[in-house]
């Protein structure tokens, strides 16, 4: 049964990896070059100046031009609402920029070899929709694994389940490290409870080390992400072992991470941050830096509001109903984690609150004085924010029933979420138009509209269907 449910999450994030245009997600342009350059070599690039347009991190690589062309295609639907998805093929596509060149030229590289594999076929819509669906596919095993591990804790699955956002569901079935980032974060939240509390087993060690390597290496704050999540883990969890003991245990995965961290500080220092020093924004009027935090405090929810479902270049937000109502459940569960659970539970979760504001703040002081502009975006917290309804679901046990309720009400988002997705780039976010993508459309998905739709709800009932319910105690 856990089998066949990773097998339906993977149809799930295949369906909507067709249903929407190519380089409909944030960067994935810059994210597909970069991928192919990595997989042949070109792990960093020839440096570019910083200009407004091509920032600290854009490089110039050595491969075939036509990978370039990537850049050039969804500036006719991204990022305007109103505007109905388009572009040619990328085989297709006239080439403008000799050498190609990736705004992410910097960007730490683990997930562009994933990606990345999926570029063997050269620069052709074929390979953007199996570096697509790669991506897609490690989000699923570091989703199952969370499945799994939740199920060794004998614990419900749903916080999992609720981890897995429109939003995130929508980077994975594109090309954005993003995705990867959040699924391993989801998966480290798993599986710390069992390092804290468990004798060391073969399995434990391989999801800690798994999960915690590649959150290190896929962003630059990774590092501190993985901290967070280790803290906090300890401070939520009953009957923990001393931290020696842990370390002891686990002592090989620990110095698995602690390369990999001293890795990616190397990385950060040399590479990501080679040119940040020549500051984009010098000689342009600056804030006080107290407008500047209450600027970043005011940015908060629109980030939520992405945390949960934006299906483009941020404009593109999912449809308000479905919204509040996976705000609604994931407050109930929330509420309920934090009245039931532990005063550990309480006390990480609250912390977890204020920490991501925090986090919130430096990124956007910090995209200030390299910009003039507040750069963060939903995506960046939540590595953090699934911690939340994770740790909440595991704090009370659960009746079937109620996890049959909460699952179907996740699945209904999910389809209604899906068709706001279609909504966007069959028609265009147009005032009432919603209706028009039924008879009126200006693109249809490359299966076809209806067979997209159905494909859309039969995989999410399936998911749905074969979630691995918990039992109910005296069963």
């Amino acid at each position: 049964r856990q089998m066949s449910f990773g097998v339906a999450m993977f149809a799930l994030m295949a369906v909507w990896s067709l249903m929407t245009p190519l380089f409909s997600g944030p960067d994935e342009p810059s994210n597909f070059v970069r991928s192919a350059a990595v997989v042949r070599g070109e792990w960093v690039g020839d440096n570019v100046l910083p200009a407004p347009l091509k920032s600290y991190w854009t490089t110039l690589v050595d491969i075939d031009p036509q990978f370039g062309a990537a850049n050039n295609i969804p500036w006719c639907f991204a990022p305007f609402s109103d505007h109905p998805g388009c572009g040619s093929r990328l085989e297709e596509t006239q080439v403008t920029d000799i050498p190609a060149w990736t705004n992410m030229g910097r960007y730490p590289i683990v997930s562009y070899f994933i990606s990345g594999v999926g570029t063997v076929f050269g620069a052709q819509d074929l390979s953007v929709r199996s570096a697509r669906l790669m991506m897609g596919l490690a989000c699923t095993l570091l989703f199952a694994l969370s499945v799994a591990v939740m199920r060794r804790r004998a614990s419900s699955s749903i916080g999992v389940l609720l981890a897995m956002s429109p939003g995130t569901l929508f980077l994975a079935s594109t090309m954005n490290p993003s995705a990867l980032e959040v699924c391993a974060a989801i998966a480290l939240w798993t599986i710390m409870p069992m390092v804290i509390t468990k004798e060391h087993t073969r399995f434990d060690a391989l999801a800690f080390g798994i999960s915690g390597t590649l959150l290190i290496l896929t962003r630059a704050i990774g590092p501190v992400i993985y901290v967070l999540i280790v803290a906090l883990s300890y401070v939520a969890t009953k009957q923990r072992r001393s931290l020696v003991v842990i370390a002891r245990q686990f002592k090989s995965v620990l110095a698995v991470h602690g390369a990999a961290a001293l890795f990616a500080a190397w990385w950060y220092l040399k590479i990501y941050g080679y040119q940040t020093n020549n500051l984009l924004s010098d000689g342009i009027p600056s804030i006080s830096l107290r407008s500047q935090i209450d600027e970043a405090v005011r940015h908060i929810p629109l980030l939520l509001d992405q945390a949960v479902g934006n299906f483009g270049w941020l404009d593109a937000p999912m449809p308000r109903v479905a919204l509040f109502v996976a705000c609604a459940l994931y407050f109930v569960i929330i509420a309920k984690g934090i009245v039931v659970g532990s005063a550990g539970v309480r006390i990480a979760m609250i912390a977890l609150c204020m920490l991501t504001i925090v986090v919130v703040i430096i990124l956007d002081v910090n995209y200030y004085s390299m910009l003039r502009s507040f750069g963060a975006q939903g995506r960046h917290i939540v590595p953090l924010l699934v911690g939340l309804p994770i740790i909440a679901a595991s704090s009370f046990s659960w009746k079937r029933e109620w996890e049959m309720t909460t699952v179907c009400v996740w699945g209904i988002v999910m389809i209604w979420a899906g068709l706001g997705a279609l909504r966007r780039y069959t028609v265009g976010i147009n005032g009432d138009n919603a209706m028009e993508m039924f008879s009126d459309r200006a693109w249809s998905p490359v299966l076809g509209f209806w067979p997209t739709v159905m494909m859309l709800v039969l995989s999410t009932m399936a998911v749905v269907c074969l979630f691995p319910y918990s039992r109910r105690a005296n069963e």
